[in-house]
C-alpha cells in the first residue's frame, strides 16, 4: 500500500491511500501485490488517477483535477512501467 502511496506521489503530488481489503470479498483478504493504473472520471471535466490491483481494488489515488492533468498523471505511471487497468475501478464509497 505504501508503495502505491509513494509512487502516486511522485508523478501526481499529494495523495491518499484507499482499500486495504479487497471489495466483496467474503473474507478479510488484502488487495493484491499488482501495481497498475487507471484514470477515474469524476464530474465537470476532472477525473483522478489511480493505483489498483488486478482486480480493480484501489491502492491510492490522486486529488481530482482536470482530466488532462489526469491523464499525464497515468502516462507518467505508464513511463515507469505500471499497466493501465482496463476495468472498471473499485473504490471506497
Amino acid at each position: 500500500m505504501q508503495e502505491a502511496v509513494n509512487l502516486l506521489q511522485q508523478v501526481g503530488g499529494p495523495c491518499y491511500p484507499l482499500l486495504f481489503l479487497k471489495v466483496g470479498s467474503k473474507s478479510w483478504a488484502p488487495v493484491g501485490e499488482e501495481m497498475l493504473c487507471s484514470l477515474v472520471p469524476g464530474r465537470s471535466g476532472t477525473a483522478a488517477a489511480v493505483i489498483c490491483d488486478a482486480e480493480g481494488n484501489s491502492k491510492a489515488m490522486t486529488a481530482w483535477v482536470s482530466t488532462a492533468k489526469a491523464g499525464e498523471y497515468v502516462k507518467a505511471l505508464n513511463s515507469k512501467g505500471l499497466a493501465t487497468y482496463e476495468g472498471e475501478v473499485k473504490l471506497p464509497v
